[in-house]
């Protein structure tokens, strides 16, 4: 169900707008136990939203249609009756797509058979459906002469089988939310950033809002992140706009509010934001994963052989495979493009590789293939002012951030010596050998 909500009873030129305003969050849609079609988990899920003190109108958007795996939110800008029709527009855009008989083909062939050219398949269908929004927002804004910057942020994830894929435009964020570790999983698309991509921290006042740089609605041809994690069970997907995350520090407060049942968290961030001063719209889109319901043979293709991969890199190498596979809680597949700069910093935090396949090209001129391990000064935080490597061919890497890295460390302290140990080796070995 797609809706984008005004607060009942919201104050349209109130002096004190948000005394007169209650502080009550409100449940948009929400199930407990849901059986989604090709998803091996039940799933509960809810979505709340507060307009913000200084709205007229809530301006967010948010898509639960469990019908289909799809979840989703958007913040509309450009004024409340731009922000409105551009955050309501995306999702609609985004539904039809991904609801459609083509769609449903693409997705059925990915859980018959999960490889890569199937999960590229996915990827592309979930650009598509971006692109078609993309382009229905520009068109409203050109019928609307009136309605100039009318754009929207958009995130969207599609549970499919034991995986969530996402795609993301804005600066509303996804989160993974782990009894381990809480994985930002999106970069903020904003102009300005406390900690450049080359992993060097300038000075950005926390009170000055970044315009973004991308999103909805901004240019003709957009690149949209897009990202797959694998699930377990207690797992939680967190959607939210930045109304509701802004006034959390980082991830270990906002992961504190992320206890017990997805209405719950919902709840609770709302109420953080509303505490802090709300003056922004607050929505979030929580999915909790349940027990997992389908029983499949374990995936004899890329899964495994990228647990393979992985646990010959610098940093897993003679780990015990449980140890491993905990430290790899903090790690997150991406694929980059043949010619793709690797970036040292992804929201707001330094961050590691380790090279699933493809070959990276390091600024010395070598070449760096499946196992190899970049940027581990990352996970100590040490900033490095060296320049920046590049895919030499299309790649897939585990992007490890340092702040969800030492969260990890920070349960098990035998698993954080045993990593430290092998970071503190490879580390020597570069300087040694003068490719550090």
């Amino acid at each position: 169900m797609l809706t984008s909500h005004l607060r009942p009873g919201a104050p349209g030129t109130s002096a004190h707008p948000l005394a007169a305003m209650s502080k009550e969050t409100i449940i948009l849609d929400q199930a407990s136990a849901q059986v989604l079609p090709r998803c091996d988990f039940r799933i509960d899920y809810c979505a709340a939203t507060q307009q913000g003190a200084t709205h007229a109108k809530n301006e967010d958007a948010h898509l639960c249609r469990p019908a289909i795996g799809l979840f989703g939110i958007a913040d509309g800008m450009g004024g409340h009756a731009a922000g409105d029709m551009a955050s309501r527009v995306s999702l609609q855009c985004i539904e039809r797509v991904l609801g459609s008989a083509d769609a449903a083909a693409v997705l059925e062939r990915y859980v018959r058979q999960p490889d890569l050219v199937e999960r590229r398949a996915v990827f592309a269908l979930l650009k598509q459906a971006y692109a078609s929004a993309n382009e229905a927002v520009l068109a409203a804004a050109q019928r609307h002469g009136g309605d100039k910057g009318m754009g929207s942020t958009l995130d969207v994830v599609l549970l499919v089988r034991d995986r969530a894929f996402f795609a993301h435009l804005g600066d509303s964020r996804a989160y993974l939310v782990r009894p381990m570790a809480t994985l930002q999983l999106t970069h903020d698309h904003a102009l300005y950033d406390s900690l450049q991509q080359t992993g060097k921290r300038i000075s950005v006042k926390r009170w000055i809002k970044s315009p973004l740089a991308r999103h909805i609605g901004s240019t003709k041809r957009q690149a949209v992140d897009t990202l797959f994690v694998d699930l377990q069970p207690g797992d939680k997907i967190i959607l939210c706009t930045d109304g509701a995350y802004g006034a959390l520090d980082d991830e270990c407060d906002f992961g504190a509010l992320c206890e017990g049942s997805a209405k719950s968290v919902c709840t609770s961030l709302i109420e953080a934001a509303v505490t802090q001063g709300l003056g922004d719209d607050a929505t979030v889109v929580t999915l909790r994963i349940g027990d997992r319901f389908v029983a499949r043979a374990a995936d004899g293709g890329p899964r495994a052989e990228d647990i393979a991969v992985a646990l010959t890199s610098p940093l897993l190498c003679e780990l015990a495979p449980s140890a491993a596979l905990a430290a790899l809680q903090a790690a997150v597949e991406v694929e980059l493009d043949e010619g793709t700069r690797i970036d040292r910093a992804v929201a707001s935090d330094r961050v590691a590789y380790i090279v699933l396949d493809g070959l990276v090209q390091l600024p010395s001129g070598r070449t760096l293939g499946a196992s190899g391990l970049l940027f581990p000064e990352s996970l100590l935080d040490v900033p490095m002012r060296n320049e920046l490597p590049t895919t030499a061919t299309r790649a897939r890497l585990l992007r490890i951030r340092h702040d969800d890295f030492v969260e990890v460390c920070s349960h098990d302290p035998a698993l954080a010596a045993g990593l430290y140990q092998r970071l503190a080796r490879h580390l020597a070995t570069l300087a040694a050998s003068g490719t550090g």
